[in-house]
């Protein structure tokens, strides 16, 4: 969690605007990926139903599916230190995800004073920027 408050602050903040003004509540400037927008969906599915036994289970599976997408990078970026092929899957693992934004900047603050992780999360970055150039420039 310490390392994700750091990385958070490393960027230019954004208020946060909730509008309640309709009949379901509007967010302005939030950051959002495809991991957020699948959990938001099903925790307005829990909430729909009143259960708040239900909504506990689905907080409970949010925060164990993101212990589990930090803890399956941090082994790749492990194995991609010795393999190319790993760095492969790696790189394939973030863009799969969701949240490979999010755990990209998690893993650069927990790696950064160890030499070979911190130079394949530099790659892994570079790669990210690519794929969001190239992409910017289809659409």
């Amino acid at each position: 969690m310490t390392s994700l408050c750091i990385a958070m602050t490393e960027e230019q903040q954004k208020s946060l605007i909730i509008d309640c003004s309709g009949a379901q509540p509007q967010l302005h400037n939030a950051g959002s990926n495809r991991f957020c927008e699948d959990w938001m969906q099903a925790f307005i599915n829990g909430a729909e139903g009143g259960n708040p036994f239900l909504f506990r289970q689905i907080l409970e599976n949010f925060k164990l599916k993101a212990i589990q997408d930090i803890n399956n990078l941090k082994r790749f970026i492990r194995q991609a230190e010795m393999s190319h092929y790993a760095l492969f899957k790696c790189y394939m693992f973030l863009k799969n995800c969701g949240s490979g934004d999010i755990l990209l900047k998690i893993v650069k603050v927990e790696h950064a004073e160890m030499p070979e992780a911190k130079n394949v999360v530099a790659v892994l970055e570079e790669f990210m920027r690519e794929t969001e150039v190239i992409q910017t420039n289809l659409n």
